[in-house]
């Protein structure tokens, strides 16, 4: 009797532990949970703590403005220099994602998952706000399979 009471306990204990860790069984994919992409962005230099990716991973970009001017973040398809004569619309629309003007201090997430077609390809992470990107605000990546 006390044996089973003591598995029982077990049981119980290590339920409570998954739960308290976020982890079910079969859920621990990072395909599905996705990764944190700490990203930092200063006056005027971006920084991923990662700079290959693989495609059909989620990516979950947290991205904190530690500069002293708004800045933004864009994934662009591959590095696109100076695009001074474009308007932000333009801009957006070639963007695979993007997050709007980050305050300073601010910090916001961006979820991202890149398709299987982007493999070998070598994106860029940007900010494109007036003079930025000229200044430094852009990151080479390769997204590898």
């Amino acid at each position: 009797m006390k044996q089973r009471s003591l598995m029982i306990l077990g049981a119980l204990l290590l339920t409570l532990f998954l739960v308290a860790c976020g982890g079910t069984p079969g859920n621990t994919s990072e395909k599905t949970s996705g990764i944190n992409v700490p990203v930092s962005e200063t006056d005027f230099h971006i920084d991923s703590a990662l700079t290959s990716f693989s495609p059909g991973t989620r990516y979950h970009f947290v991205v904190t403005n530690h500069g002293k001017t708004v800045h933004e973040f864009m994934i662009m398809p591959s590095s696109q220099g100076s695009m001074g004569g474009m308007s932000m619309d333009d801009m957006d629309h070639m963007a695979l994602a993007s997050l709007g003007n980050l305050n300073p201090g601010e910090t916001r997430t961006l979820e991202y998952t890149f398709p299987s077609s982007s493999a070998g390809s070598h994106p860029e992470l940007a900010c494109y706000l007036p003079g930025h990107y000229e200044a430094g605000m852009k990151q080479s990546v390769a997204v590898i399979s």
